[in-house]
């Protein structure tokens, strides 16, 4: 016997690793690698943390999830967020030396001269 609601509900618990793609009042849509979107429903405890997440945060989040063929719900019971590690400043320290001497102690027009092959 065929039920009007042809379609599944499916719930179960799981954990979901992605990246931040929009932000809610009291709720985020996050893209895991696989381009699925699951939108992640924040309870009051986890509130101060999520306050800090972003367009583009890493997170890893843990909860009871629903599915039911169209999107992805999840109701999150643990929150981790990533930071990312800023690079530090590269400096003319950092650059290869060889290459910045290239003129053997001579002045910029001296150089130039010889380039020529101007002997005045």
């Amino acid at each position: 016997m065929m039920t009007p609601n042809s379609h599944k509900t499916r719930r179960t618990y799981g954990r979901v690793h992605g990246v931040v793609t929009r932000v809610y009042a009291h709720s985020f849509d996050m893209a895991d690698r696989g381009g699925m979107i699951v939108h992640a429903l924040i309870p009051d405890r986890l509130a101060t943390m999520a306050r800090g997440l972003g367009k583009g945060s890493v997170v890893d989040v843990r909860g009871l999830i629903t599915h039911d063929g169209r999107q992805c719900i999840m109701r999150v019971e643990r929150l981790e967020r990533f930071t990312s590690h800023p690079h530090r400043t590269v400096t003319a320290a950092d650059l290869p030396r060889p290459g910045f001497d290239f003129t053997g102690g001579l002045g910029a027009v001296a150089y130039v001269r010889q380039l020529r092959g101007c002997n005045e």
